[in-house]
């Protein structure tokens, strides 16, 4: 009888950690998602009127997140946040996702990112010190479906730039 028990106990677990792996590679490909600006580069003021936003997933294993956003900041100041809905992908495939900018006063959103976007162009017209830009990327997936987990990381406006600007592994 104790071998019974032992082989209900070892496939219990196994049903338990199976799902519960297998999620927790969502984690895993989430991270290698790769986000780009479709068309023309990306610069802070398209992020007003830029609608979609093109995903690679690189990764072997399909990939799911239930937000991308990226929040741009100047001096400790927000700035506003542009956020997408969900998405799903296939390993080795890309997508598009559909996003929209939010701020607290898109009047002056608009006039300080083309400001902003003159200051990154090399040309200093302005009082603005391109250092003080900071860009806070955020992934918002799941594990097994309900457990929220987030993806954070945060980037000099410069290394943002670059980072929307370079073209996906998968070559949208």
């Amino acid at each position: 009888m104790a071998n019974k028990h032992t082989v209900i106990v070892i496939v219990s677990i196994a049903i338990i950690a199976g799902p519960l792996g297998y999620s927790s590679l969502n984690v895993i490909s989430a991270r290698s998602l790769e986000f780009g600006w479709p068309g023309q580069s990306f610069d802070f003021l398209a992020a007003l009127t830029g609608k979609t936003i093109n995903v690679c997933n690189n990764s072997d294993l399909p990939a799911t997140f239930s937000q991308y956003s990226f929040t741009m900041i100047y001096d400790g100041d927000d700035l506003g946040t542009y956020s997408t809905g969900s998405g799903g992908l296939n390993p080795r495939s890309d997508g598009i996702v559909f996003g929209k900018f939010e701020s607290k006063d898109n009047r002056m959103s608009t006039l300080f990112f083309s400001f902003l976007d003159t200051e990154m162009g090399g040309t200093d017209v302005t009082r603005i010190n391109k250092d003080k830009m900071t860009v806070i990327t955020k992934i918002d997936t799941t594990i097994l479906g309900v457990v929220p987990f987030s993806i954070t990381e945060k980037y000099s406006g410069q290394e943002f730039l670059d980072l929307i600007n370079k073209k996906p592994s998968c070559d949208v």
